[in-house]
């Protein structure tokens, strides 16, 4: 290489920094306005080279505010897919518990007869049984009586 080649090569490279170290520096003191809001939800701090915020740091802000609406929406996605899941099991949980239900109705008040039919049956013979009237009860009831007419009886049964 000679020396027109190797003067070429450096003055190309030089240029080729300073196009790219001007870039950088170019957004570094670009004034640019960031909402407070928008730090706020990002979570990223401007870093204040200059007393206002630059491109730079609004480029920051932004990529702090597509990583945070990223990070909301997949914590969403999951808290929804979590809910389906629990609703699923729970409903069909609670499906199961109602099918065994209409069951367990269908056994006791079955027309056929059923484990309802004979507590009735025994409630009403019983129920009968307690109106019936022995032959201490109606002596107790004619003691009452001939209290309460004074000693009259009367010939109700």
């Amino acid at each position: 290489m000679n020396k027109k080649q190797k003067l070429l090569v450096l003055i190309l490279s030089v240029v080729v920094v300073i196009v790219v170290g001007c870039g950088a520096v170019m957004d570094g003191i670009t004034p640019a306005f960031i909402s407070p809001k928008a730090i706020e939800y990002s979570g990223e701090q401007p870093m204040v080279f200059t007393p206002y915020t630059s491109l730079w740091d609004l480029d920051r802000v932004g990529r702090g505010l597509e990583y945070q609406h990223l990070k909301t929406q997949i914590e969403i996605a999951r808290d929804l897919e979590d809910d389906n899941l629990l609703y699923n099991r729970l409903s069909k949980a609670m499906q199961a518990h109602r099918q065994s239900a209409v069951e367990l109705k269908d056994s006791l008040f079955s027309p056929e007869g059923g484990a309802m039919s004979l507590l009735l049956a025994g409630s009403g013979f019983g129920l009968g049984g307690y109106l019936m009237r022995r032959p201490a009860d109606k002596k107790k009831i004619d003691e009452l009586e001939v209290k309460l007419n004074g000693g009259a009886k009367t010939n109700v049964s």
